[in-house]
């Protein structure tokens, strides 16, 4: 008769084996897990992933039709690509470890086209808020930078052309330089200081001042007004700081800047 103690001693010891081997097969698994990721690791160059960050960017620029990229940037993709190219080619903006140049221009044109806070900015393309207001405070500083090569103001940029100078129908206008005129721009403004920013259409903007030629080229911008400021005092500003309309020149405008 078998002892009943040397069975039961059995039993512990196969259960201990059956235990054992799980914890062996286990620890294999896990090691041979290990061994394809590091191999993994190894096949691939280092990379900085954004950890699908630049996920919307990736749509705006591959997958979005065409009305809606405008209607997202304010711009034909034709001259957003024109404006990343001037950007870069002079090696103004260069691109991040994970932030392209052309997701720098994005960021901005986002917040500036939408009137978005940062902290809105950085929700949608999952970047922190330092990396927004970096990026921001960039594309910004350049966009200032070489606005002088687009907007200048003078005889030759406000040169009419032969269509209407030429055209006999148009003989009053001979000497028009273009148009100029207003355009409330939305503002975020303090609680605190809101009441000269409200303009007569009771919203808070700037009084934005722009002069065009014949060509339909910006020659001119005046930014900074206050909403509730007149046409005619901001007009007044910017004679003196740098549009100077030469004697018998003017521009084409409307009863709000008669002075």
């Amino acid at each position: 008769m078998v002892d009943n103690k040397f069975v039961a001693a059995l039993a512990a010891a196969g259960a201990a084996i059956i235990k054992m081997d799980r914890v062996l097969i286990t620890l294999a698994a896990a090691g041979v897990a290990c061994k394809y990721l590091g191999s993994l690791w190894n096949t691939y160059e280092a990379y900085y992933g954004d950890g699908g960050q630049a996920r919307y960017t990736r749509f705006l620029l591959d997958e979005v039709r065409p009305e809606l990229f405008r209607e997202i940037t304010r711009m034909e993709r034709t001259t957003f690509d024109t404006l990343v190219e001037e950007l870069t080619i002079n090696g103004l903006l260069k691109n991040g470890r994970s932030v392209s140049v052309e997701e720098q221009v994005l960021i901005f044109l986002d917040i500036v086209c939408h009137n978005n806070n940062m902290r809105q900015t950085a929700v949608k393309f999952r970047r922190g808020l330092f990396t927004i207001n970096w990026y921001f405070s960039l594309v910004l500083d350049l966009l200032v930078a070489i606005y002088p090569n687009y907007v200048k103001f003078d005889m030759e940029s406000c040169q009419q052309p032969n269509v209407i100078s030429q055209n006999p129908k148009y003989k009053a206008f001979k000497n028009a330089l273009g148009a100029l005129d207003g355009v409330f721009v939305p503002a975020t403004v303090p609680a605190e200081i809101q009441s000269p920013w409200r303009n007569r259409k009771h919203f808070l903007a700037k009084n934005v001042l722009a002069a065009v030629n014949f060509n339909f080229e910006f020659v001119y911008v005046l930014a900074g007004w206050e909403g509730s400021a007149h046409d005619t005092q901001v007009f007044k500003d910017a004679t003196s700081k740098g549009l100077q309309i030469p004697q018998k020149n003017y521009f084409l405008a409307d009863a709000g800047y008669g002075l």
